[in-house]
């Protein structure tokens, strides 16, 4: 397809048909190992299980950042491979609805569109993943073109698993760079555990990263967050943020650490999905604006809280800056700041 606009943010990861499955009669338990508590959910072996209900939603977490910073008024791309099939619909209309280029979408008749089964259970907000890469997984770098990023100010890429996927994120990396544009990352478990080798060397390469703290922990074989960001920094990172759901998060740009916590108003945490993508893009756009820190993890912060407010993702969310900047100085966030010495 032919280049429409020349963006200021591309992304490159998922896009991805959510499917969400409510359910009640699933079981759960718990395994303690030493310091640690693993929660699983669990289908008794030859049942069949009843659901209470199913939602399609469009995601994907590099979908999800193109879309959200299109909400926040950037001009975004997002490239990547779907399937031939209804999934790419519902999810080509959405992202066209959110106003993201949709010119370096391919289509093909290879592989399906990507698909995650999405299954919320009643013991909590959180949620279990099974999710499938499908056309995804086929972007190669020959897909990336490089006079779209002539005025490109951020590229953000989250996981994708194979060799050529990952070569064609090294390319935008690189072309970013080139063109004075910030990387930033949001690689998820995917890519650490099935592309470890990969996963270092596009984080390496990266300007900004954000993760979950199983993610954070998995990477970097640290269980204390100041290990961890230690790590991070160590490989040339400029800034790095790990969230911890209902803890709150801590982000570092080799100066200050700042431990921030969660907004607390009267509404209550409805769905966490596309809560981490919602927290880059929260990053990134106080970064184009040129924030101090304390500041970008309010937004940040901000972003992930909304997005966790309604069922689905890209719901929720602000529909300009000024709005999320509204929210921000509405209402409380207790943060600690400390010196790295």
């Amino acid at each position: 397809m032919s280049i429409l606009n020349n963006p200021e943010i591309i992304t490159i990861g998922s896009n991805t048909l959510d499917i969400m499955i409510d359910i009640d009669d699933i079981l759960r338990f718990e395994l303690f190992d030493k310091d640690i508590i693993k929660k699983y959910t669990a289908i008794e072996y030859s049942r069949k299980l009843n659901v209470k209900q199913v939602r399609f939603v469009p995601g994907g977490s590099g979908a999800n950042i193109a879309a959200n910073s299109s909400m926040l008024g950037l001009n975004s791309t997002y490239i990547g491979v779907m399937g031939n099939d209804f999934s790419a619909n519902i999810c080509l209309n959405d992202l066209k609805k959110r106003k993201v280029d949709l010119s370096q979408i391919i289509q093909t008749d290879t592989d399906i569109t990507a698909l995650s089964i999405i299954l919320r259970t009643p013991w909590g907000k959180d949620r279990s993943i099974l999710a499938y890469k499908g056309a995804n997984n086929l972007l190669k770098p020959s897909d990336i073109k490089e006079e779209l990023f002539s005025q490109v100010k951020a590229f953000a890429w989250t996981s994708l698993t194979t060799d050529h996927a990952c070569k064609a994120i090294e390319k935008a990396i690189t072309l970013t760079k080139d063109n004075g544009g910030i990387v930033f990352a949001a690689p998820s478990m995917s890519i650490i555990k099935n592309a470890p080798t990969w996963a270092k060397t596009l984080i390496s390469n990266s300007n900004v990263v954000s993760m979950n703290l199983e993610e954070a922990q998995e990477f970097t074989g640290e269980n204390k967050k100041t290990l961890m960001i230690k790590t991070f920094l160590d490989l040339g990172i400029k800034l790095i943020s790990i969230t911890d759901g209902p803890n709150g998060s801590i982000i570092s740009d080799g100066k200050i650490i700042i431990n921030s916590g969660i907004y607390n108003t009267k509404d209550q945490v409805s769905d966490t999905t596309g809560a981490g993508d919602a927290f880059l893009t929260g990053i990134l756009v106080s970064m184009l604006n040129n924030f101090p820190l304390e500041k970008i993890s309010k937004l940040a912060t901000a972003m992930s809280y909304l997005e966790c407010m309604e069922v689905g993702v890209r719901e929720g969310l602000p529909q300009s800056l000024g709005e999320l900047e509204e929210f921000v100085n509405d209402n409380l966030l207790k943060q600690v700041v400390s010196e790295i010495v």
